[in-house]
């Protein structure tokens, strides 16, 4: 049971990961203070060189964390569990690669599929669920860097190059989205049997740890009542944008004015 081990942490050992413990909001209070530097450096990180060096440090190290986690679960795990974690199926690993894709191409459709979709890296982060591996395990840092990543690459592109998300954004990222969540649970179904047990994107039953999918029953009562929190969420992630826009437009108004 080394730094490099992936197997599961027995809960009251001395670094287990508890929920909103110590730990997690260690990891989160990090993930917070590199977002404030983002925004306090925003105008000098336009500069192409200071940019260009720290999308690829950080893209890198993503990958480095990526690749350490396959890699780990390959020699450690059986295989279909291996084989679980390769098949990029799940919704924070999708975003992932959208993250690297937007550091690499800066498109703004990428940007806005993303920020909706990021809302998936967010619940992870809220509610970890790295088999309570804490700072004395690599899996610890692997965990919080790949969300990380996905959830700054967002806030990134928002304050740095003053991204925006609009309604054709919204529906844009839905439209993608629910025909995917669909095709991906008759997926799960079709592997939910031992040995795969397949449950990508959370489709088919809530994760290990506590979530408030918890209370959503099961079948397809559990995927609709899912689809409705996740329409929810992206409602609220949508919400601020016209509220911020309604409100320079009414000081731009006031101004002329006076």
């Amino acid at each position: 049971m080394g730094f490099l081990s992936f197997d599961p942490v027995q809960s009251g050992t001395r670094f287990y990961l508890e929920p909103f413990g110590v730990y997690h909001w260690a990891a989160m209070a990090v993930i917070m203070a590199l977002g404030f530097l983002l925004w306090l450096f925003r105008e000098k990180l336009t500069e192409p060189k200071r940019e260009a060096a720290l999308l690829t440090i950080a893209t890198i190290t993503a990958l480095v964390f990526e690749t350490g986690f396959h890699i780990g679960q390959y020699l450690e795990r059986p295989y279909y569990e291996y084989l679980r974690g390769l098949i990029p199926f799940e919704l924070c690993a999708i975003t992932l690669w959208l993250s690297v894709a937007l550091c690499i191409t800066k498109n703004k459709t990428i940007f806005e599929i993303l920020y909706f979709w990021g809302l998936g890296a967010v619940a992870s982060l809220l509610f970890a669920n790295d088999d309570g591996a804490g700072p004395d395990r690599f899996h610890y840092y692997q965990y919080f860097g790949t969300h990380a990543y996905i959830v700054l690459t967002i806030v990134y592109f928002a304050i740095v190059h003053s991204y925006r998300i609009t309604i054709k954004s919204f529906v844009k990222a839905m439209a993608i989205l629910f025909p995917i969540t669909i095709a991906m649970r008759f997926f799960d179904l079709r592997f939910a049997a031992p040995p795969y047990e397949f449950n990508y994107m959370f489709l088919l039953s809530p994760p290990d740890v506590q979530t408030p999918l918890d209370s959503f029953g099961h079948g397809w009562r559990y995927y609709f009542a899912f689809i409705g929190l996740c329409v929810g969420l992206m409602v609220l992630a949508y919400l601020p944008w016209p509220i911020a826009r309604l409100t320079r437009e009414r000081r731009d108004t006031h101004g002329d004015q006076k």
